[in-house]
């Protein structure tokens, strides 16, 4: 090889390394030296990290100061947290919210977690499911059953089934049968196993027996769903454990 090909391939090199060095999406993006745009761009998203866990603490601790006081001042919390997952366009900070509605009890933020169930985000729908399993079961479970019954996101729905198997009594039973008539088979072996939660019997997954079992409480499992649905959320059925 020549001597000036020598040359020439030794400058790509050394381009290639001085590239890499100070670039921050490279493989030695954390040796070298860098150049400016790149340590203004760490101190942005160190700032925006910063912000993000500074707002998170603010929101929980607003919401830790009402959980003891009356339903009103828990009110103005809800609807706080209501316009963050509504409006904010950061996930992180709306699933935050959705997770606080759920420490709290009050008119707002049981409206503002059926907003949420409805978002057009599953991962916020999920979320509100989580908080759903902390609020009282006459208010959860008839929420929880038209998730089943209405969206259409399989994790979603399956979620709530599993949900479900928090809860106690006939109305939780009622429930489990919507799912436990679904077309899809795997919503059906969830719901088996809520069901096992909730009633303590030991049927294990078989989905043909749980069928025969909730039809002890007047399931009609040949009802149509949204029938079921509304029973669920208009009646207040007693515990039967």
């Amino acid at each position: 090889m020549k001597k000036r090909d020598l040359l020439f391939l030794n400058s790509i090199l050394i381009l290639g390394l001085t590239l890499l060095s100070a670039c921050a999406e490279g493989p030695l993006w954390r040796t070298g030296n860098y150049s400016p745009w790149v340590r203004e761009q760490w101190l942005a998203e160190e700032q925006i990290a910063d912000t993000l866990f500074k707002r998170k603490r603010e929101m929980n601790e607003s919401v830790a100061r009402v959980l003891n006081s009356p339903a009103q001042d828990q009110d103005k919390v809800a609807i706080q947290l209501s316009e963050i997952v509504s409006q904010n366009q950061v996930l992180l900070l709306r699933l935050n919210a959705v997770r606080l509605l759920g420490e709290m009890n009050s008119p707002e933020s049981i409206d503002a977690l059926k907003q949420a169930s409805i978002d057009p985000d599953p991962d916020i729908r999920i979320a509100a499911i989580q908080s759903w399993q902390k609020m009282p079961a006459r208010v959860a479970i008839g929420q929880l059953q038209e998730v089943i019954g209405s969206d259409t996101n399989t994790d979603v729905r399956l979620a709530a089934t599993r949900a479900l198997g928090n809860f106690t009594g006939e109305q939780a039973v009622r429930a489990l049968a919507l799912a436990l008539t679904d077309s899809d088979p795997a919503l059906q072996v969830r719901a088996t196993e809520s069901l096992g939660s909730v009633t303590g019997e030991d049927i294990g997954t078989d989905v043909a027996a749980w069928q025969d079992f909730v039809q002890q409480y007047g399931i009609d499992l040949q009802e149509k769903p949204a029938s079921r649905i509304v029973e669920a959320k208009d009646q207040e059925l007693p515990s039967w454990r």
